[in-house]
């Protein structure tokens, strides 16, 4: 049985550290990794969006996931997202997972043409066939242009060439007919909302859980935040997502993308709590400066006090 099939709980998509040139540092990464272990994430997604994917090649891709699954040794289930602008390099992508040993793969539509459905569909169908792991749909529009459509999603679901979903658009309709569709024809099938704010809802909404980048730095308050709503105890849990907005609005950069600003305030934190080694964002991405980094710890530190703690 697939270890996908019953995951829950918070995925954290792991950002990647690198070096000031630019260059993977597999140290930092392996230090994120074992934070993640000791606070007891469900899983970790590896080369996502929180990743900075799109800034590495194949190669520094494959090895990213390799220093992630030489530090978790199975404890967790690993999922590497392989979404790449054409079919054939995601099938690359598939393939060099599922040999490094990934529990499952990833895949958004294809980016920078605005595909059809039916180019959708075929390259889902494509990889699933070329690749023999589990395949999540990754729907994150607002990224690469193009929606997985319900209709392409409930095709998918029943023909059984995806066993999960990761929606990063934070359409709960969306999500929830998803959810309803599947539990009445693919009970192990099992969604993911990429969502911060909405880790309470998601769960009404039938998800098994959430991708929250900002488990990166709090896993604990991002689990504690899933776990109260998924006993049912939303009061606690909408206190929690509170405090996540808040943090979040306190890490706030001004300079750079939006992009720029979260993934660079998620890695200054991670610096602060001796993590990771470096700030540093693949180029174009803006990186912080120490100015930055410095008023940013000031003004996390005043709402929270100490950053490596979650809230009483």
């Amino acid at each position: 049985m697939s270890r996908i099939a019953g995951l829950q709980g918070i995925v954290t998509p792991l950002i990647t550290p690198i070096d000031r040139d630019e260059s993977l540092d597999c140290a930092s990464l392996t230090r994120l990794v074992q934070y993640q272990l000791q606070a007891g994430v469900g899983g970790l997604w590896v080369m996502g969006t929180s990743a900075e994917f799109a800034g590495f090649s194949t190669i520094e891709r494959m090895a990213a996931l390799d220093c992630v699954l030489a530090t978790t040794k199975g404890q967790v289930p690993v999922i590497c997202n392989v979404s790449a602008a054409a079919t054939r390099e995601a099938i690359v992508l598939g393939r060099g997972a599922a040999k490094s040993g990934a529990d499952a793969i990833a895949v958004t539509p294809p980016y920078y043409y605005p595909h059809s459905q039916d180019e959708v569909l075929a390259h889902c169908r494509a990889l699933r066939d070329a690749v023999d792991l589990p395949l999540f749909i990754y729907n994150i529009p607002q990224t690469v242009r193009v929606r997985v459509e319900l209709s392409t999603a409930y095709a998918l679901i029943t023909d059984g060439t995806v066993s999960g979903v990761k929606d990063s658009q934070n359409d709960l309709e969306w999500f929830r007919q998803v959810t309803t569709f599947a539990s009445r024809n693919r009970p192990d099938f099992v969604a993911f909302a990429g969502t911060r704010y909405l880790i309470d809802a998601a769960v009404l909404a039938g998800a098994a859980g959430a991708i929250p980048n900002i488990a990166n730095i709090f896993p604990e308050l991002c689990i504690a935040t899933f776990q109260s709503a998924a006993s049912g105890d939303f009061a606690a849990s909408a206190g929690m997502s509170q405090h996540i907005m808040e943090l979040e609005n306190a890490a706030a950069f001004d300079g750079g993308s939006r992009n720029a600003r979260s993934l660079g305030a998620i890695k200054a934190l991670l610096v602060r709590k001796g993590v990771i080694d470096s700030a540093a964002l693949t180029t174009p991405l803006r990186s912080p400066s120490e100015v930055e980094m410095q008023d940013l710890y000031r003004r996390v530190d005043q709402l929270l006090g100490d950053v490596s703690l979650p809230p009483k």
